[in-house]
């Protein structure tokens, strides 16, 4: 898990810091933290981050244009706001901030809001063991794209590339969410926000892969796309 703290007094970023580490720690959490006073050493690297902390009063780029900012390297990055104004708040609320800290913190509530982060941070992941080598992996489940038998294997197809895992097919059925990915044949599992377009017996997805739907499969997923289309 890759942290980041943002502020541009170092006092605050100490307090924040013993606080992060020890309840990473505690909970046996792997973690690499970043911290600086200065916004531009976060616009000058790519890195992306799961937790960020951001003081949204800071001189020349608030915290705001910052969370905009790393929130297009992390659709799912959980984004604290730490400020001892309360001016921002319609802003921060705007960009879905998980919570809204006021100067000096409160370590209770702190405490609580990690639990939360990291609850939330659990189920937009998935966790698996490669088939070759058991070493395990972490992935977005928005970045799956579609989980295909292959034989005795199950291969997990992502926007990074391919892996071989070794879950059944069935395992990732009850793993990923039923909101989005649908069973369309008994060797494939879809995630639908990548179906470009489909017919009754085929679905075209967005890196050119072409999926067939089974059969007896084919009514029920019709349903089920118009069913999806109205909630998004």
């Amino acid at each position: 898990m890759r942290i980041l703290i943002c502020d541009d007094e170092k006092k605050y970023i100490q307090d924040l810091k013993v606080h992060i580490e020890e309840y990473m720690n505690n909970r046996f959490v792997k973690f690499t933290l970043d911290f600086t006073t200065d916004p531009h050493d976060i616009l000058n690297n790519n890195r992306s981050y799961d937790l960020v902390f951001l003081d949204i009063q800071m001189n020349e780029i608030n915290g705001i244009s910052l969370a905009n900012e790393l929130k297009g390297r992390n659709g799912k990055v959980v984004i604290f706001f730490v400020t001892s104004f309360n001016q921002y708040q319609d802003d921060a609320m705007d960009l879905r901030a998980f919570r809204f800290f006021e100067k000096p913190f409160d370590p209770e509530r702190l405490y609580a809001g990690l639990e939360k982060a990291m609850e939330y941070i659990d189920e937009s992941y998935v966790d698996f063991y490669l088939y070759s080598d058991k070493s395990q992996c972490r992935v977005l489940v928005d970045d799956v794209i579609y989980v295909e038998r292959q034989n005795r294997k199950v291969a997990l197809n992502t926007v990074q590339g391919q892996y071989i895992t070794s879950k059944k097919l069935e395992e990732w059925c009850e793993i990923l969410p039923g909101s989005f990915f649908y069973q369309v044949h008994k060797s494939f599992l879809v995630n639908l926000h990548y179906v470009e377009r489909y017919n009754y017996t085929e679905l075209f997805l967005t890196d050119g892969t072409r999926i067939p739907i089974a059969s007896r499969k084919q009514a029920g997923f019709h349903k089920y796309w118009f069913q999806y289309l109205r909630r998004r």
